[in-house]
């Protein structure tokens, strides 16, 4: 049997920052990631710069990876477009993650290609691992949510790929959310370093599939990158002597399906609680302070956003009053985002 410290299943973006942090609080840890490569999950590789006081560069620590910063993104419309200013940082998702785990094995051990089967007792089947703390940063299907007993989110689904040429300007992002092309959800064009990810998502996954079918159509995509992702308002994130983050606790905005930087503010308030719970000489573990900032950080954001995804989606048939709705919530996020950096 091994012992350790704080266990981290999973190596996405959440996990890693975990271990990240951790390293650099010098507190050693175990992480398995069942690939035997980084960036496995479907994503548009964009990071939102800031989160509440949180900045992404600030938290990386990093320019590897790194290309354009943009500042708008054109929501294109049945009726119209609809421009939003909120600073997206546009990466190499694979260098990203590769970084991340750079810097955590400066004190942590990263074991690619483990796959967890099951959590008994506290004990990581079948590696023999008895852990003081479990992270669970394992995705939508995550074994440690189960292990804690929280119900699993709602899922929808998407996909992505890499395309050299658009008619779009590539000094925007842009979102097509129009219902003739994907009903309940959008196609998304992000410039980064002369090529485009660009891709397709949608809240129900009934409807992912026809609509995909017709989006890589009217692409050139060498291969395509498909996952399912949490539609939901943020769950319980502890239980036991574990706690959930990113994809596993729904730490993502519902209405876009993304959580990069919201992953990473997470992992920096669960290193924090964390070694403030391994300096305790209690043999119990007591991991609602990481609920609560996180709630009282993003997550209160993140619910809110939930409620108004599912009133856009599920409330308005009419494609005029949902351009006119998501007119306002651009203009109000435009307003925030200004005043943030007037105020520097």
């Amino acid at each position: 049997m091994e012992h350790w410290e704080v266990a981290i299943i999973g190596g996405g973006i959440a996990g890693l920052s975990v271990g990240k942090f951790l390293a650099e609080k010098g507190i050693p840890f175990v992480l398995l990631e069942e690939h035997d490569k980084f960036f496995q999950k479907a994503c548009g590789e964009g990071f939102i710069k800031n989160i509440a006081t949180h900045e992404f560069y600030d938290l990386y620590g990093s320019k590897k990876g790194l290309y354009n910063e943009i500042w708008e993104t054109v929501i294109h419309t049945k009726y119209g477009p609809v421009i939003v200013e909120m600073p997206i940082i546009m990466t190499n998702k694979n260098i990203v993650e590769k970084e991340l785990a750079r810097q955590a094995q400066l004190q942590g051990t990263i074991r690619m290609g483990e796959k967890v089967d099951k959590i008994v007792d506290g004990v990581l089947i079948p590696q023999q691992i008895k852990p003081k703390i479990i992270v669970g940063a394992d995705g939508c299907f995550s074994l440690v949510r189960d292990y804690i007993g929280v119900h699993p989110p709602k899922l929808g689904m998407a996909a992505e790929g890499i395309c050299s040429e658009t008619a779009l300007d590539p000094t925007q992002c842009h979102v097509i959310m129009k219902k003739e092309l994907v009903k309940d959800g959008y196609a998304w064009y992000f410039p980064k370093d002369g090529l485009w990810n660009i891709g397709i998502g949608c809240q129900e996954r009934e409807h992912f599939r026809d609509a995909f079918s017709k989006f890589k159509q009217q692409h050139v995509v060498k291969k395509w990158r498909g996952s399912p992702l949490p539609i939901n308002r943020p769950l319980k994130s502890y239980g036991k002597n574990a706690i959930i983050i990113g994809d596993a606790a729904a730490h993502v905005v519902a209405l876009l399906g993304e959580g990069n930087m919201h992953s990473m503010v997470a992992a920096q308030i669960a290193a924090d609680v964390i070694e403030k719970q391994l300096s305790h000489t209690f043999n119990s573990i007591d991991f609602r302070e990481y609920h609560h900032r996180c709630m009282h950080t993003f997550g209160t954001y993140l619910r809110h956003l939930y409620y108004i995804s599912q009133i856009f989606h599920k409330a308005i048939p009419s494609e005029y009053i949902r351009y006119k709705l998501l007119k306002h919530m651009c203009n109000a996020t435009s307003r925030y985002y200004r005043n943030l950096y007037d105020k520097r």
